[in-house]
Protein backbone atom coordinates (compact mmCIF):
# COMPACT_ATOMS: atom_id res chain seq x y z
CA UNK A 1 0.00 0.00 0.00
CA UNK A 2 1.34 3.23 -1.11
CA UNK A 3 2.02 5.88 1.55
CA UNK A 4 -0.07 8.40 2.11
CA UNK A 5 0.89 11.95 0.84
CA UNK A 6 2.05 14.74 3.64
CA UNK A 7 -0.16 16.95 3.98
CA UNK A 8 0.23 20.23 2.59
CA UNK A 9 1.60 23.24 4.70
CA UNK A 10 -1.24 25.75 5.77
CA UNK A 11 -0.18 29.36 3.77
CA UNK A 12 0.32 32.64 6.08
CA UNK A 13 -2.19 35.92 6.17
CA UNK A 14 -0.54 37.84 3.92
CA UNK A 15 -1.36 40.66 5.74
CA UNK A 16 0.81 39.01 8.88
CA UNK A 17 3.34 38.72 6.60
CA UNK A 18 3.24 42.89 5.32
CA UNK A 19 2.92 43.85 8.68
CA UNK A 20 6.05 41.65 10.16
CA UNK A 21 8.28 42.97 7.44
CA UNK A 22 6.90 46.52 7.78
CA UNK A 23 7.82 46.41 11.77
CA UNK A 24 11.21 44.89 11.52
CA UNK A 25 12.10 46.91 8.70
CA UNK A 26 10.73 50.27 10.22
CA UNK A 27 13.33 49.54 13.35
CA UNK A 28 15.85 51.14 10.32
CA UNK A 29 13.96 54.35 9.98
CA UNK A 30 11.67 55.18 13.07
CA UNK A 31 14.76 56.07 15.30
CA UNK A 32 16.22 58.31 12.27
CA UNK A 33 15.19 62.18 12.98
CA UNK A 34 16.38 60.90 17.13
CA UNK A 35 20.02 60.39 16.04
CA UNK A 36 21.21 63.93 16.81
CA UNK A 37 19.58 63.44 20.72
CA UNK A 38 21.09 59.97 20.81
CA UNK A 39 24.49 62.08 20.06
CA UNK A 40 23.81 64.50 22.61
CA UNK A 41 22.34 62.54 25.53
CA UNK A 42 25.25 59.59 25.64
CA UNK A 43 27.90 62.59 24.35
CA UNK A 44 28.48 61.00 21.58
CA UNK A 45 30.36 62.12 17.93
CA UNK A 46 28.32 61.37 14.72
CA UNK A 47 30.89 58.99 14.32
CA UNK A 48 29.85 56.66 17.43
CA UNK A 49 26.17 57.98 16.74
CA UNK A 50 26.15 56.13 12.98
CA UNK A 51 27.19 53.00 14.21
CA UNK A 52 23.97 52.13 15.58
CA UNK A 53 23.34 52.11 11.53
CA UNK A 54 26.29 50.81 10.27
CA UNK A 55 26.52 47.74 12.87
CA UNK A 56 22.94 46.66 11.89
CA UNK A 57 23.60 46.57 8.50
CA UNK A 58 26.66 44.54 8.94
CA UNK A 59 24.61 41.86 11.48
CA UNK A 60 22.02 41.97 8.79
CA UNK A 61 24.55 41.47 5.68
CA UNK A 62 25.99 38.15 7.82
CA UNK A 63 22.64 37.02 8.85
CA UNK A 64 21.34 36.73 5.29
CA UNK A 65 24.15 34.26 4.53
CA UNK A 66 22.73 31.58 6.70
CA UNK A 67 19.38 32.47 7.78
CA UNK A 68 17.28 30.52 5.19
CA UNK A 69 19.87 27.88 5.61
CA UNK A 70 18.82 27.60 9.56
CA UNK A 71 15.51 27.40 8.78
CA UNK A 72 15.74 24.84 6.11
CA UNK A 73 17.62 22.43 9.01
CA UNK A 74 15.59 23.91 11.87
CA UNK A 75 12.18 24.82 10.45
CA UNK A 76 10.47 27.84 9.40
CA UNK A 77 8.63 28.15 12.52
CA UNK A 78 10.97 27.89 15.42
CA UNK A 79 13.75 29.72 13.17
CA UNK A 80 11.30 33.12 12.74
CA UNK A 81 9.36 32.98 16.10
CA UNK A 82 13.26 32.76 18.08
CA UNK A 83 14.63 35.58 15.95
CA UNK A 84 11.41 37.57 16.06
CA UNK A 85 11.34 37.16 19.91
CA UNK A 86 14.56 38.21 20.27
CA UNK A 87 14.23 41.32 17.81
CA UNK A 88 11.79 42.37 20.43
CA UNK A 89 13.96 41.82 23.43
CA UNK A 90 16.29 44.07 22.09
CA UNK A 91 14.09 46.96 21.40
CA UNK A 92 13.32 46.98 25.17
CA UNK A 93 16.54 46.82 25.35
CA UNK A 94 17.06 49.46 23.44
CA UNK A 95 14.30 51.71 24.91
CA UNK A 96 15.90 51.33 28.29
CA UNK A 97 19.65 51.53 27.44
CA UNK A 98 21.76 53.70 29.09
CA UNK A 99 25.14 53.55 26.96
CA UNK A 100 25.73 54.32 23.30
CA UNK A 101 27.87 50.54 23.95
CA UNK A 102 24.41 49.14 24.86
CA UNK A 103 22.53 50.51 22.25
CA UNK A 104 25.14 49.33 19.19
CA UNK A 105 25.06 45.85 20.75
CA UNK A 106 21.04 45.34 21.18
CA UNK A 107 21.16 46.63 17.31
CA UNK A 108 23.11 43.96 16.22
CA UNK A 109 20.56 41.71 17.71
CA UNK A 110 17.47 43.43 16.04
CA UNK A 111 19.16 42.74 12.76
CA UNK A 112 19.45 39.16 13.38
CA UNK A 113 15.07 39.25 13.64
CA UNK A 114 14.89 41.98 11.08
CA UNK A 115 16.63 39.39 8.51
CA UNK A 116 15.00 36.23 9.46
CA UNK A 117 11.68 37.92 8.62
CA UNK A 118 12.92 39.48 5.66
CA UNK A 119 14.19 35.68 4.07
CA UNK A 120 12.40 33.37 6.30
CA UNK A 121 8.97 34.78 4.87
CA UNK A 122 10.21 34.54 1.43
CA UNK A 123 10.95 30.92 2.20
CA UNK A 124 7.74 29.86 3.65
CA UNK A 125 6.05 31.82 0.39
CA UNK A 126 8.36 29.13 -1.44
CA UNK A 127 6.73 26.30 0.78
CA UNK A 128 2.83 26.95 1.17
CA UNK A 129 2.03 28.57 -2.84
CA UNK A 130 2.16 27.49 -6.57
CA UNK A 131 4.66 29.79 -8.63
CA UNK A 132 1.76 32.37 -9.97
CA UNK A 133 1.19 32.80 -6.71
CA UNK A 134 4.43 33.23 -5.27
CA UNK A 135 4.66 36.14 -7.53
CA UNK A 136 1.42 37.62 -6.43
CA UNK A 137 2.51 36.88 -2.62
CA UNK A 138 6.31 38.65 -3.04
CA UNK A 139 4.83 41.39 -4.77
CA UNK A 140 2.40 42.20 -1.85
CA UNK A 141 5.45 42.08 0.60
CA UNK A 142 6.64 44.92 -1.31
CA UNK A 143 4.09 47.02 0.18
CA UNK A 144 5.55 46.18 3.61
CA UNK A 145 9.14 47.75 2.47
CA UNK A 146 7.73 50.65 0.71
CA UNK A 147 5.39 51.35 3.52
CA UNK A 148 8.49 51.25 6.03
CA UNK A 149 10.37 54.22 4.36
CA UNK A 150 7.71 56.96 3.91
CA UNK A 151 6.08 56.03 7.44
CA UNK A 152 8.20 55.21 10.00
CA UNK A 153 10.80 58.75 9.41
CA UNK A 154 7.37 60.66 9.14
CA UNK A 155 6.17 58.93 12.65
CA UNK A 156 9.46 59.33 13.78
CA UNK A 157 9.72 63.03 13.45
CA UNK A 158 6.46 63.65 15.51
CA UNK A 159 7.40 61.50 18.39
CA UNK A 160 10.82 62.86 18.50
CA UNK A 161 9.25 66.56 18.37
CA UNK A 162 6.70 65.57 20.90
CA UNK A 163 8.50 63.71 23.04
CA UNK A 164 12.49 61.66 22.68
CA UNK A 165 14.17 59.01 20.53
CA UNK A 166 12.89 55.98 23.73
CA UNK A 167 9.68 56.35 22.36
CA UNK A 168 9.92 55.34 18.83
CA UNK A 169 11.41 52.05 20.23
CA UNK A 170 8.32 51.92 22.56
CA UNK A 171 6.17 52.50 20.12
CA UNK A 172 7.95 49.61 18.16
CA UNK A 173 7.06 47.52 21.19
CA UNK A 174 3.71 47.96 20.89
CA UNK A 175 3.48 46.78 17.29
CA UNK A 176 5.51 43.94 17.68
CA UNK A 177 3.96 42.20 20.76
CA UNK A 178 0.55 41.61 19.39
CA UNK A 179 2.45 40.52 15.87
CA UNK A 180 4.43 38.16 17.93
CA UNK A 181 1.12 36.42 19.31
CA UNK A 182 -0.42 36.39 15.92
CA UNK A 183 2.58 35.09 14.43
CA UNK A 184 2.94 32.27 17.33
CA UNK A 185 -0.78 31.41 16.55
CA UNK A 186 -0.57 31.41 12.56
CA UNK A 187 2.76 30.38 12.01
CA UNK A 188 2.93 26.85 11.32
CA UNK A 189 6.03 24.86 10.01
CA UNK A 190 6.03 24.89 6.42
CA UNK A 191 9.27 23.37 5.62
CA UNK A 192 7.99 19.48 5.18
CA UNK A 193 11.21 18.33 3.22
CA UNK A 194 13.40 19.62 7.01
CA UNK A 195 14.43 16.06 7.45
CA UNK A 196 15.83 15.34 4.23
CA UNK A 197 17.42 18.64 4.22
CA UNK A 198 18.61 18.38 7.58
CA UNK A 199 19.92 15.06 6.39
CA UNK A 200 21.55 16.40 3.16
CA UNK A 201 22.81 19.28 4.43
CA UNK A 202 26.87 19.90 5.38
CA UNK A 203 28.35 23.14 6.36
CA UNK A 204 31.28 23.07 4.33
CA UNK A 205 29.59 22.00 1.18
CA UNK A 206 27.62 25.50 1.35
CA UNK A 207 30.84 27.37 2.80
CA UNK A 208 32.98 25.85 -1.08
CA UNK A 209 29.16 26.83 -3.47
CA UNK A 210 29.80 30.43 -1.82
CA UNK A 211 33.27 30.00 -2.59
CA UNK A 212 32.87 29.55 -6.22
CA UNK A 213 30.14 32.37 -6.23
CA UNK A 214 33.10 35.13 -5.01
CA UNK A 215 35.66 33.15 -7.52
CA UNK A 216 34.15 34.66 -10.29
CA UNK A 217 35.12 38.10 -12.06
CA UNK A 218 31.07 38.88 -12.97
CA UNK A 219 29.70 38.13 -9.63
CA UNK A 220 32.59 40.73 -8.04
CA UNK A 221 31.85 43.11 -10.78
CA UNK A 222 28.07 43.22 -10.32
CA UNK A 223 28.61 43.23 -6.56
CA UNK A 224 30.81 46.23 -6.66
CA UNK A 225 28.49 47.86 -8.73
CA UNK A 226 25.48 46.67 -6.43
CA UNK A 227 26.92 47.97 -3.13
CA UNK A 228 28.10 51.19 -4.37
CA UNK A 229 25.04 52.26 -5.04
CA UNK A 230 23.56 51.53 -2.47
CA UNK A 231 25.99 52.82 0.07
CA UNK A 232 25.46 55.92 -1.92
CA UNK A 233 22.33 55.91 -0.37
CA UNK A 234 22.83 54.58 2.60
CA UNK A 235 25.32 57.32 3.17
CA UNK A 236 22.00 59.72 3.44
CA UNK A 237 20.27 57.61 5.61
CA UNK A 238 23.31 57.91 8.33
CA UNK A 239 24.05 61.83 7.82
CA UNK A 240 20.62 63.31 7.19
CA UNK A 241 19.44 63.70 11.00
CA UNK A 242 22.68 66.24 11.33
CA UNK A 243 22.24 67.35 8.01
CA UNK A 244 19.02 68.37 7.53
CA UNK A 245 18.01 68.95 11.45
CA UNK A 246 21.01 70.46 12.77
CA UNK A 247 23.01 72.22 10.05
CA UNK A 248 20.60 73.32 7.89
CA UNK A 249 17.88 73.64 10.43
CA UNK A 250 14.70 72.08 8.90
CA UNK A 251 12.21 71.41 11.26
CA UNK A 252 10.78 67.66 12.18
CA UNK A 253 8.24 67.71 10.76
CA UNK A 254 9.87 69.12 7.19
CA UNK A 255 12.82 65.48 7.61
CA UNK A 256 10.10 63.55 8.14
CA UNK A 257 8.49 64.84 4.25
CA UNK A 258 11.82 64.43 2.95
CA UNK A 259 11.50 60.41 3.93
CA UNK A 260 8.19 60.44 1.77
CA UNK A 261 9.73 62.42 -1.75
CA UNK A 262 12.46 59.35 -1.54
CA UNK A 263 10.02 56.52 -1.11
CA UNK A 264 7.71 57.77 -4.03
CA UNK A 265 11.07 58.42 -5.49
CA UNK A 266 11.78 54.44 -5.64
CA UNK A 267 7.94 53.62 -6.26
CA UNK A 268 8.76 55.74 -9.62
CA UNK A 269 12.31 54.49 -10.50
CA UNK A 270 10.44 50.87 -9.84
CA UNK A 271 7.32 51.85 -12.34
CA UNK A 272 9.94 52.74 -14.62
CA UNK A 273 11.76 49.61 -14.65
CA UNK A 274 9.21 47.66 -15.12
CA UNK A 275 8.48 49.17 -18.16
CA UNK A 276 12.01 49.28 -19.82
CA UNK A 277 11.34 45.64 -18.60
CA UNK A 278 8.20 44.91 -20.66
CA UNK A 279 9.70 46.16 -23.81
CA UNK A 280 12.27 43.81 -23.93
CA UNK A 281 15.35 46.07 -22.43
CA UNK A 282 18.24 43.07 -21.44
CA UNK A 283 18.79 44.28 -17.60
CA UNK A 284 22.88 45.42 -18.44
CA UNK A 285 20.66 47.88 -19.88
CA UNK A 286 18.33 48.84 -17.49
CA UNK A 287 21.22 48.99 -14.96
CA UNK A 288 22.91 51.46 -17.55
CA UNK A 289 19.91 53.96 -16.94
CA UNK A 290 20.02 53.73 -13.87
CA UNK A 291 23.45 54.46 -13.53
CA UNK A 292 23.02 57.56 -15.66
CA UNK A 293 20.18 58.52 -12.96
CA UNK A 294 22.62 58.21 -9.80
CA UNK A 295 25.53 60.16 -11.90
CA UNK A 296 22.60 63.50 -12.38
CA UNK A 297 21.56 62.90 -9.34
CA UNK A 298 25.56 63.01 -7.94
CA UNK A 299 25.59 66.01 -9.81
CA UNK A 300 22.60 68.04 -8.27
CA UNK A 301 24.51 66.96 -4.65
CA UNK A 302 27.29 68.58 -5.68
CA UNK A 303 25.65 71.34 -7.21
CA UNK A 304 25.18 72.42 -3.68
CA UNK A 305 28.31 73.71 -3.32
CA UNK A 306 27.81 76.98 -5.74
CA UNK A 307 24.68 78.00 -2.75
CA UNK A 308 25.07 79.04 0.32
CA UNK A 309 21.40 79.75 1.44
CA UNK A 310 20.26 76.79 3.71
CA UNK A 311 16.96 76.47 2.01
CA UNK A 312 18.65 75.83 -1.72
CA UNK A 313 21.48 73.29 -0.30
CA UNK A 314 18.45 71.99 1.33
CA UNK A 315 16.53 71.41 -2.27
CA UNK A 316 19.43 70.23 -4.32
CA UNK A 317 20.37 67.78 -1.43
CA UNK A 318 16.70 66.35 -1.55
CA UNK A 319 16.69 66.56 -5.59
CA UNK A 320 20.13 64.65 -5.80
CA UNK A 321 19.12 61.91 -3.09
CA UNK A 322 15.73 61.41 -4.94
CA UNK A 323 17.71 60.37 -7.99
CA UNK A 324 20.22 58.06 -6.26
CA UNK A 325 17.18 56.30 -4.41
CA UNK A 326 15.43 56.19 -7.94
CA UNK A 327 18.03 55.02 -9.43
CA UNK A 328 18.40 51.96 -6.80
CA UNK A 329 15.49 50.92 -8.26
CA UNK A 330 16.75 50.69 -11.88
CA UNK A 331 19.62 48.80 -10.83
CA UNK A 332 19.42 46.09 -8.03
CA UNK A 333 16.74 44.44 -9.37
CA UNK A 334 17.60 43.61 -12.66
CA UNK A 335 21.10 43.29 -11.17
CA UNK A 336 19.68 40.56 -8.75
CA UNK A 337 18.19 38.45 -11.90
CA UNK A 338 21.54 38.80 -13.79
CA UNK A 339 23.86 37.42 -11.16
CA UNK A 340 20.76 34.48 -10.38
CA UNK A 341 21.23 33.45 -13.80
CA UNK A 342 24.27 33.74 -14.25
CA UNK A 343 25.11 30.76 -11.68
CA UNK A 344 22.09 28.47 -12.62
CA UNK A 345 23.31 25.50 -10.31
CA UNK A 346 23.73 28.16 -7.14
CA UNK A 347 21.64 30.98 -7.99
CA UNK A 348 20.19 31.21 -4.30
CA UNK A 349 23.62 31.25 -3.30
CA UNK A 350 24.61 33.76 -5.73
CA UNK A 351 21.46 36.01 -4.51
CA UNK A 352 22.42 35.47 -0.92
CA UNK A 353 25.92 36.68 -1.00
CA UNK A 354 25.05 39.57 -3.43
CA UNK A 355 22.21 40.68 -0.71
CA UNK A 356 25.28 40.63 1.76
CA UNK A 357 27.76 42.73 -0.07
CA UNK A 358 24.68 45.40 -0.44
CA UNK A 359 24.09 45.49 3.23
CA UNK A 360 28.00 45.37 3.39
CA UNK A 361 28.36 48.26 1.53
CA UNK A 362 25.35 50.23 3.36
CA UNK A 363 27.36 49.82 6.46
CA UNK A 364 30.58 51.37 4.85
CA UNK A 365 28.65 53.87 3.17
CA UNK A 366 27.27 55.21 7.00
CA UNK A 367 31.03 54.47 7.84
CA UNK A 368 32.75 57.10 5.32
CA UNK A 369 30.18 59.85 5.39
CA UNK A 370 30.52 59.49 9.35
CA UNK A 371 34.05 59.32 9.74
CA UNK A 372 34.67 62.84 7.52
CA UNK A 373 35.90 65.86 9.37
CA UNK A 374 33.85 68.33 7.46
CA UNK A 375 30.08 69.25 7.65
CA UNK A 376 27.47 67.08 6.99
CA UNK A 377 26.31 68.26 3.97
CA UNK A 378 30.38 67.95 1.96
CA UNK A 379 30.79 64.66 3.91
CA UNK A 380 27.74 63.32 2.17
CA UNK A 381 28.69 65.23 -0.75
CA UNK A 382 32.42 63.75 -1.04
CA UNK A 383 30.74 59.99 -0.34
CA UNK A 384 28.18 60.66 -3.32
CA UNK A 385 30.85 61.32 -5.37
CA UNK A 386 33.02 58.29 -4.37
CA UNK A 387 30.25 55.69 -4.39
CA UNK A 388 28.56 57.07 -7.80
CA UNK A 389 32.50 57.07 -9.59
CA UNK A 390 33.21 53.35 -8.07
CA UNK A 391 29.14 51.83 -9.09
CA UNK A 392 30.16 53.48 -12.71
CA UNK A 393 33.80 51.92 -12.79
CA UNK A 394 32.08 48.27 -11.53
CA UNK A 395 29.81 48.87 -14.78
CA UNK A 396 32.68 50.19 -17.19
CA UNK A 397 34.62 47.05 -16.34
CA UNK A 398 31.71 44.15 -16.44
CA UNK A 399 31.22 46.33 -20.12
CA UNK A 400 35.10 45.19 -21.10
CA UNK A 401 34.94 42.19 -19.59
CA UNK A 402 31.71 41.12 -21.84
CA UNK A 403 33.25 42.94 -24.85
CA UNK A 404 37.07 40.94 -24.74
CA UNK A 405 34.37 37.32 -24.27
CA UNK A 406 32.11 38.56 -27.23
CA UNK A 407 35.84 38.84 -29.11
CA UNK A 408 37.23 35.84 -27.58
CA UNK A 409 34.17 33.74 -28.94
CA UNK A 410 34.77 35.43 -32.72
Amino acid sequence: MAPLPAPAARPVPTVLMVLLLFVTQACTDIFLPGLPQIASEFNSSIEVASRTISVYNICQAVAVLFIGVVSDVRGRRPTILLCFGLHILATVGIALCSSIGAMIVLRAVQALGSAAVYIVLRMIIKDTLDEQAQVHATGLLVIGLVLSPILAPVLGSAIVAWSNWRVCFWVLCLLDIPLFAWAWARIGETNLRQPALKAAFRWSAHARHYGQVLGDPYFRGMALLVGAAFAAFYAFISISSFMFLQQLALSASTYGYVFIALALSYLAGNRLMSRLNARALPPRRIIGVGLWVSVAGAACVLAALLFKQAASVAVLMVIGTCLLRLATALIIPPAQVAVTNHFPQHGAHALGLLTCTQYGFAALGTLVVSTLWYAPSVNYMISTLAFVALSTLAYLALGRRDGAAHTHRR
